[in-house]
């Protein structure tokens, strides 16, 4: 992965396998607490993955956290702080929802609509 790439974190998902198979987008792994990830080579094709999924899913629990930054730490399980960042947003987000950090957030530009959270991170606004 280069110094942009983006990691998306599952989180809110009994099943976080299923969701990694229905975006395919990206390379799936693991990170070392047990959040499924999906790796990306830059954040608006996660946001393009993410949207995708939650269109048919109005009710789905699952919540995301996508942080762009250096190379992920470790061989089958992933660590370092842009995973530790993705899992803390997942884990943030509201059920159906995707937190991006504001570093993800300024890579996307003005092409994605998000609402400020009020911790520095955004919400993808609901469509």
């Amino acid at each position: 992965m280069n110094s942009n790439a983006a990691v998306l974190a599952i989180g809110g998902s009994a099943a976080p396998g299923d969701v990694v198979k229905s975006l395919t987008g990206g390379r799936p792994a693991l990170a070392a607490d047990g959040h499924a990830l999906v790796l990306y080579d830059d954040a608006a094709a996660a946001v393009r993955d993410v949207a995708g999924y939650l269109r048919p899913r109005a009710m789905t629990m699952v919540r995301f956290g996508l942080h762009v930054g250096g190379t992920p730490h470790g061989e089958e399980r992933l660590t370092g702080p842009v995973v530790a960042a993705a899992t803390r947003l997942a884990d943030l987000a509201g059920p159906g929802r995707l937190r991006v950090s504001a570093d993800a957030a300024g890579t996307l530009g003005d092409t994605v609509p998000l609402d400020p959270a009020g911790d520095g991170s955004y919400e993808m606004r609901k469509r």
